[in-house]
């Protein structure tokens, strides 16, 4: 075999391992930790009620990130965890919060009225909004988001029923493009992790 093809052999092989050491000693910090959307989607349009009674549209939020989560005003657990998670991940976020918009989209109208839904996020953050509507208006909302719904009846509860709901938080970038998801109990620093590379 030819000395020189061995040493341009030899040499790539070199270079090859050099790459890989440095990749496995500095990590990439482009790699997201959400389930990324690739290509990235056209985020669907919101268009309901926010507490104060005006309309919200979500396209007018362009140039700020949205934190998109539905959920309703009684649930017992899921959704306070997950909005407790939000105020954390804002608070870490420092000065870069004041460009993160959390919306709580209701599943349960019958009792999420608009000034119920915004008394509710406040013990959170007077900067979350609530959104509600009618049957009609959130049904399409829940269909664009592909977001499951359903009533589940409790005769001898006090509460009459719980709602069983996607538990998703929806990461929407600031070109309007539904970028990344996260499920349920994802951690505080995956979140902010993945909001920094945005900022960038």
């Amino acid at each position: 075999m030819n000395t020189r093809v061995i040493r341009v052999g030899l040499g790539l092989v070199v270079l090859i391992g050099v790459v890989m050491a440095i990749t496995l000693i500095i990590p990439s910090t482009e790699n997201f930790r959400g389930t990324l959307y690739d290509p990235a989607l056209p985020a669907a349009e919101i268009n309901l009620t926010q507490g104060n009674g005006s309309n919200f549209r979500l396209s007018e939020k362009r140039g700020d990130i949205v934190m998109l989560f539905f959920g309703y005003t009684s649930c017992p657990d899921v959704c306070p965890t997950t909005l407790s998670e939000m105020k954390r991940v804002t608070a870490e976020l420092g000065t870069d919060a004041e460009h993160v918009q959390v919306v709580f989209v209701t599943v349960d109208p019958e009792r999420d009225t608009p000034q119920k839904l915004k008394e509710y996020v406040s013990i959170f953050s007077p900067a979350f909004i609530g959104l509600s509507g009618t049957m009609e208006e959130l049904e399409k909302v829940w269909s664009d988001y592909g977001v499951y719904r359903e009533e589940e009846q409790l005769p001898n509860s006090a509460t009459g029923y719980l709602v069983n709901h996607t538990a998703r938080v929806y990461l929407i970038d600031r070109d309007g493009n539904l970028r990344l998801s996260y499920s349920y109990g994802t951690p505080t620093d995956d979140f902010v992790h993945d909001l920094k590379i945005l900022f960038k």
